[in-house]
C-alpha cells in the first residue's frame, strides 16, 4: 500500500477519535479530506470505498451537539435565516421542476452544505480558530497545485481530483478566494514566521495558472485590481509592493501560458471566434435569456439549461451524451436564474450581498484591528474573484461559495462581538 494512503489512514482514523472530543478538529479534518480526497487519487484504489467526508461530518456534528453549548447563535444572522429560506423555496419548488431526479440531487446537495455551514459557523468561535480554517485550506489547495506540478506536463489541468471540481475552470473558482484569503492573512501578520505562508502561497497562485482558465486568471487579475482600489489606506502600500512582486513573478513563470489562452480568445478567422467553445458559451447565454423569460419567477428546478437545450440551442452547439445531443450552462448567474427563477436568485443575491456590506463597514471601521481590516479585505477580494470567474463557468454544486459565506459569517460574528477585543 502507497505511503500516501497509509498517512490518510492514520491522519482520518486519529483525527475521528480525537474529533469525537474536540469537534472544531473534526471541522479541520473535514477539510483534510476533502483535498486528499480518496476516491479522485491514484492510491484511493488501495483503500476500502467509503464516504470519507460524509462519515467526519457525521462525527463533527455529534460531537458538536455533545460539547458546544451556544447551539442556537449561529441562526442570529440575516444570512443564516436566508439560507434557510432558500433551502425551503428549493423544496417548495419540487412539484414544479422539470427533473424531479436532478432536482431532488440538488437538494441533498444543498441540505448537505447546509449541515457544514452551520458546523462552521458555530464551531469558528475565535479568531485563532478562523486563522486555522484559513491555513488549513491554503495548504489543502496548495497540495493540489504540488500535486500538479508532479504529474502534469502539458496543456491544461483537469484532474484535481476533488469532489464536484471535474474540471480545470471549476478547480480555478474553488482556488481563486483561498488564495486571497490566504495571501490577505499572510499580509497581516508581522512575525518573520509568517514567510513559510509564501511556499503554499505560490502552489496556490500557480494553480490557478496551470489550470488554464481564462475565466478564473482573468477574475484573479480584476479582484486583485478591485481590491487594490477599495483596500483601506493603512493597507494600500503594503499592496502596491507585493502586487508588484506578483507580477514580476508571474512575467517569468507563467506569462507564455496566459497569452495563450486569451490569445486563442480574441483570435479571428473571417471576423467569427475562432475557438467554437468561446463562441458557444455565447450562444447559450442567449438560450438562457429565453428560457428566463418563460420561467422566470420560480424557475423551472435543477439543472434546467441542460434539460431544455434541445429546444433553445442549435445542434452544432450541442454536446453528444447517453441521453442525446445536450448542452449545459456555463454561467453561475443565468444558471441561478433558470433552475430557482428570481425569487431564489433574489434570496442567492441577498445573501452574498448583505456579507459585503458588513465586510466593507468592519474594513472601514475605526475601531477595528489590523488583523481585522486584513481578513474582511481577504473575504471581500475571495468574494469578487468568485463572482467574476463564476460568469464563465457554473459553479453552483461547489461547496466554496457556502464556505465563503459561513467564513464572511463566522469572522462578522468575532470581528463585532464586544468581548472579541480582549481575546
Amino acid at each position: 500500500m502507497p505511503i500516501t494512503a497509509l498517512g490518510f489512514l492514520a491522519v482520518f482514523s486519529i483525527g475521528c477519535l480525537v474529533a469525537l472530543k474536540r469537534p472544531y478538529v473534526g471541522l479541520l479534518l473535514y477539510f483534510f479530506v476533502y483535498y486528499m480526497h480518496p476516491p479522485g487519487k491514484y492510491w484511493g484504489s488501495f483503500l476500502p470505498e467509503m464516504r470519507w467526508t460524509l462519515i467526519v461530518a457525521l462525527i463533527t456534528l455529534v460531537s458538536t451537539f455533545m460539547h458546544e453549548k451556544e447551539l442556537g447563535k449561529w441562526f442570529a444572522s440575516k444570512q443564516s435565516k436566508l439560507l434557510f429560506l432558500f433551502f425551503i423555496f428549493i423544496l417548495v419548488q419540487y412539484p414544479f421542476v422539470i427533473s424531479k431526479t436532478w432536482h431532488i440531487e440538488f437538494v441533498i446537495l444543498f441540505f448537505k452544505m447546509f449541515i457544514l455551514y452551520f458546523l462552521i459557523v458555530t464551531l469558528t468561535n475565535s479568531i485563532k480558530k478562523f486563522s486555522g480554517l484559513i491555513i488549513t485550506n491554503l495548504i489543502g489547495v496548495a497540495y493540489i497545485g504540488f500535486t500538479a506540478l508532479q504529474t502534469h506536463s502539458s496543456g491544461r489541468f483537469e484532474a484535481a481530483g476533488l469532489p464536484s471540481i471535474n474540471d480545470s475552470n471549476l478547480m480555478g473558482i474553488h482556488a481563486i478566494p483561498i488564495l486571497f484569503l490566504g495571501g490577505f492573512f499572510f499580509l497581516s501578520q508581522k512575525k518573520k514566521q509568517r514567510f513559510w505562508l509564501l511556499v503554499p502561497l505560490l502552489f496556490t497562485a500557480n494553480l490557478i495558472i496551470m489550470t488554464g482558465s481564462r475565466g478564473a486568471m482573468l477574475a484573479t487579475a480584476l479582484a486583485g485590481i478591485i481590491t487594490l482600489y477599495f483596500a483601506p489606506k493603512m493597507m494600500k502600500g503594503q499592496l502596491y509592493k507585493w502586487a508588484a512582486i506578483v507580477l514580476v513573478g508571474f512575467s517569468f513563470a507563467s506569462a507564455d501560458l496566459i497569452i495563450q489562452r486569451f490569445e486563442t480568445t480574441l483570435a479571428e478567422d473571417s471576423n467569427q471566434i475562432a475557438e467554437k467553445s468561446a463562441e458557444s458559451r455565447i450562444v447559450i447565454i442567449d438560450a438562457q435569456l429565453e428560457m428566463f423569460k418563460e420561467h422566470f419567477l420560480l424557475g423551472r428546478g435543477h439543472r434546467t439549461t441542460l434539460l431544455l437545450s434541445p429546444y433553445y440551442i442549435s445542434e452544432e452547439y450541442m454536446t453528444q451524451t447517453k441521453s442525446g445531443a445536450l448542452r449545459g450552462s456555463h454561467n453561475l448567474t443565468l444558471s441561478v436564474l433558470n433552475d430557482h427563477g428570481l425569487i431564489g436568485f433574489l434570496l442567492f443575491l441577498i445573501i452574498i450581498l448583505s456579507c459585503l456590506k458588513q465586510l466593507i463597514a468592519i474594513k472601514n471601521s475605526n475601531t477595528a484591528s489590523s488583523l481585522e481590516k486584513h481578513l474582511a479585505t481577504g473575504l471581500i477580494a475571495g468574494f469578487f474573484g468568485f463572482l467574476i470567474a463564476s460568469q464563465f463557468s457554473n459553479s453552483k454544486v461547489l461547496e466554496i461559495y457556502i464556505w465563503l459565506i459561513a467564513f464572511s459569517v463566522s469572522f462578522i460574528k468575532l470581528a463585532t462581538r464586544e468581548d472579541n477585543k480582549h481575546e
